[in-house]
């Protein structure tokens, strides 16, 4: 059952208390003091959870009621029936009890649950908006028109006021703060999304559907560390609601993995901290492969991400075996999510190999699964200018420049591959696209430099030297370069002070 059913459980009686207030009179109960006996015996058997012996006595009431006018019997037991995810029976007594109030709020509501739990999401709003307009104090309706807004509709902005009333209303609804603070992550205020969150942790810390919403507004925050730290919550505290649910959390193992590799990536982890990462990486994915070891999409994506880590370790033997599996398991005809990344980074450990031809081959690969990435064209020029053919490997950067114009790596090694042909004017000119990509790399300069000293064009390289020596004083190439300028511009004095800085 899950956590909106067991709530829903817990506002039945408060439902009940609504439609029979107290003192009411025999008469208005039914007919006869039959259906009232029935109908109350009903009510303390599903109060107590037996909702099987109380749809017994419901039915007994509902024999016994010869004009059918008692809504509140016929309400009972679509409730029960719901109770029992006899949803479409549920329905049908909801509409029989809305037939003879069409003003009965908690019908509407109970039976805007059954569509919802069907599937049935349109009609299940209808009914959520029509039981809000009959009863705007009851906490279980806002709750539920919030929730099918935000999760299903995906319309934060009219879901917000619905889940302020069902917070005000019940204070310690931890569902509705953690609708609300999903609400406020689509809305892109993730600041308050955080603090609803927490909140609703705070009133049950053992849903991990919260922490998995936390992990979600903390990766759009680029706060991996705590996104990390809410996945592993939410691993710790899954259960399964069906039967076809996984026994472990795939999608938080899967996210966790994904979390780890961005973070490993950013420049102020220490090689210590990425190594250990990268082996947190590997103990994800072989979660995910202990319960699935061979099911697409699950299976694959944990050998793709397992691939990645072990090649960023150097394990590049290890890495292929993985992305070839994960390569493997995509359905025939089928290109599944990690097809082109996979066939990417397998031909780079090819590559390291030295199995330039199996590296190509992987690299066609990728290209043809992305018209629009350039890493492909740049890979497949790598290992073309590796065996010397450098007017090959400046057809693959020119494609890969095609495919971003301003890919400063693609200018940098068609540049190259010119210099390797003399070519000193077009590597000047590749250089300097790589310097318009990207205006405050010292290296490119450095490049420009020494193609301008080919040409013995001495001031010219001078000055790219002096402009990457601007970004990166402490260039040692730069500055034996700077050196060999002002010797050739006969100021050797100058020069030996760059030389110096190089001692």
């Amino acid at each position: 059952m899950s956590a909106q059913k067991r709530n829903l459980v817990a506002v039945v009686a408060i439902a009940l208390c609504c439609l029979l207030p107290n003192g009411a009179s025999a008469q208005q109960f039914g007919p006869n003091e039959t259906v009232k006996a029935a109908y109350e015996a009903g009510v303390a058997l599903q109060e107590a959870g037996d909702h099987e012996g109380a749809l017994q006595k419901f039915d007994e009431g509902i024999a016994a009621d010869a004009e059918g006018i008692f809504a509140p019997l016929h309400f009972a037991k679509a409730e029960s029936l719901r109770e029992l995810e006899d949803y479409e029976n549920a329905i049908t007594s909801y509409k029989i009890a809305i037939t003879i109030d069409g003003k009965l709020a908690p019908a509407y509501n109970g039976r805007g649950v059954c569509f919802r739990e069907q599937g049935n999401l349109e009609l299940a709003l209808n009914d959520f908006r029509t039981a809000a307009e009959y009863d705007r104090r009851d906490p279980s309706i806002a709750a539920n028109l919030g929730d099918i807004l935000v999760n299903n509709a995906q319309n934060p902005v009219e879901a917000m006021p619905y889940l302020d009333r069902a917070i005000e209303l019940k204070p310690d609804d931890a569902e509705s703060y953690r609708n609300r603070g999903w609400a406020h992550a689509l809305l892109r205020d993730f600041e308050k999304g955080i603090v609803d969150l927490n909140k609703a942790i705070e009133l049950d810390p053992s849903d991990y559907e919260t922490y998995q919403r936390l992990a979600n507004a903390h990766l759009a925050e680029e706060d991996y560390q705590l996104s990390i730290d809410a996945l592993s919550k939410a691993i710790e505290y899954y259960e399964p609601e069906e039967n076809s649910d996984p026994d472990t959390y795939i999608t938080g193992y899967l996210q966790r993995a994904a979390s780890r590799m961005t973070l490993a990536k950013e420049a102020d982890q220490t090689p210590e901290q990425r190594s250990k990462l990268y082996s947190e990486i590997v103990a994800d994915t072989d979660a995910v492969l202990a319960e699935f070891p061979d099911r697409f999409p699950e299976a694959g994506l944990a050998l793709y991400r397992r691939g990645t880590a072990l090649r960023m370790q150097g394990l590049y033997s290890e890495a292929i075996i993985a992305f070839t599996d994960a390569i493997q398991l995509i359905p025939a005809g089928s290109e599944g999510s990690y097809s082109g990344e996979a066939y990417l980074i397998r031909g780079i450990c090819w590559f390291y190999q030295g199995q330039n031809d199996l590296a190509r081959g992987d690299f066609k690969e990728a290209a043809a699964l992305s018209l629009v990435d350039p890493l492909p064209y740049l890979w497949i020029g790598y290992t073309q200018a590796e065996k010397g053919q450098f007017r090959k490997a400046i057809e693959s950067y020119g494609e890969a420049v095609s495919r971003s114009p301003s890919f400063a790596l693609a200018h940098v090694n068609r540049g190259l591959a010119y210099m390797q042909l003399k070519d000193y004017d077009k590597a000047i000119a590749n250089f300097n696209d790589a310097i318009r990509s990207e205006p405050t790399e010292p290296k490119h300069f450095y490049k420009r430099g020494k193609a301008h000293e080919e040409l013995e064009e001495w001031e010219k390289a001078l000055d790219s030297y002096e402009l990457a020596l601007h970004r990166d004083g402490n260039f040692a190439a730069a500055n034996q370069g700077a050196a060999r300028a002002l010797q050739a511009l006969g100021r050797p004095g100058l020069g030996n002070q760059f030389q110096n800085r190089v001692q």
